[in-house]
């Protein structure tokens, strides 16, 4: 079973967390009927990094051909709108929960 407390990565020695992406039920049909996602990214950038990867379907819902969050998402990391590629350095933390919700937007 993982631990919460995060890992240090291989690469740079980055630590990184177990952070909970949740899911609206309008998108959970990406994720195979399930809201939430379990993965370790120890920022925005890097949970974009990890959905990419290994729940590309999730990836694809959820960001556009840039890999950048598409306009009818919005992304929330501690009640903190994700608004911008300055966002992708966000610092995640263990155990935190990423929501995701329908926008009002249009692109």
């Amino acid at each position: 079973m993982p631990s919460s407390k995060g890992r240090v990565d291989g690469m740079g020695g980055t630590e990184q967390a177990t952070v909970t992406l949740r899911l609206p039920s309008t998108l959970s049909a990406c994720n195979g009927g399930k809201s939430q996602i379990v993965v370790r990214a120890s920022t925005v950038g890097e949970l974009f990094e990890a959905l990419e990867a290994h729940y590309p379907q999730v990836w694809r819902c959820l960001c556009d051909e840039h890999g950048w969050v598409r306009a009818q998402i919005q992304l929330f990391v501690s009640n903190k709108l994700i608004t911008g590629p300055h966002d992708l350095q966000t610092a995640l933390r263990p155990g935190e929960e990423i929501i995701v919700l329908p926008s009002a937007r249009t692109p």
